[in-house]
C-alpha cells in the first residue's frame, strides 16, 4: 500500500513541489540585519566643569550591517532614552521619534546588501541601552566584536587556499 502511494504520480508531484519550495527558500536572496558594540569608553576630564569638578564623558559606537544578499528595509533602532548627542556615519537619510515613555526610535529607510553604518553616542551621565533592533525583514541579531590581528594579504590568501 505504501509502495503504491510513493510510486504514484500524484505523490511524486507533491514531493517535487515541496522539494522545489524548500530549495527556492534556501536559495532566495534575503537581508540579514546584524549589529554590535564596536567600543564603549568612559572618560574622566579633570577639573573640566565650571566649578572645578571632574567631568565624566561616556561614549559608545554601535555598528549595524546587512550581511545578506538583499536589501533590509525600514530599520528601527530603539534606545531606552535619548542620549545628549548621537550621530550616524556614513551620512544618510533617517528619522527619529520620541515615544510617550521617553524611548527614542531611529528609523533608516533601507540598508543595501553588504552595506553598514555606525551610530555614535555621547553623554555626560549614562548611555541608553538598546531596547530593540529590527526591520521589516525581521529582528536584528547582535554579534560580538573583538579586536583581531590583520595579517598580510599574501598570508591571508595562502591560509584560505
Amino acid at each position: 500500500m505504501i509502495m503504491q502511494l510513493v510510486s504514484s504520480q500524484f505523490a511524486q508531484a507533491v514531493f517535487i513541489a515541496i522539494f522545489s519550495v524548500i530549495v527556492a527558500q534556501l536559495l532566495s536572496a534575503k537581508g540579514k540585519l546584524r549589529w554590535s558594540v564596536r567600543h564603549a569608553h568612559w572618560y574622566r576630564l579633570p577639573a573640566a566643569n565650571s566649578d572645578g569638578t571632574d567631568l565624566n564623558v561616556v561614549t559608545q559606537e554601535l555598528w549595524f550591517n546587512n550581511t545578506g544578499r538583499a536589501a533590509v528595509e525600514q530599520v528601527e533602532i530603539v534606545l531606552n532614552w535619548r542620549p545628549q548627542h548621537y550621530e550616524l556615519w556614513s551620512p544618510r537619510d533617517f528619522s527619529q521619534q520620541m515615544l510617550p515613555d521617553g524611548r527614542l526610535i531611529i528609523r533608516i529607510p533601507t540598508l543595501a546588501a553588504k552595506e553598514w553604518f555606525s551610530l555614535s553616542l555621547i553623554d555626560t551621565k549614562q548611555l541608553p541601552p538598546i531596547v530593540n533592533v529590527r526591520s521589516r525583514n525581521g529582528e536584528g541579531r547582535e554579534i560580538l566584536m573583538s579586536p583581531t590581528r590583520v595579517f598580510s594579504q599574501q598570508l591571508t590568501l595562502s591560509l584560505l587556499l
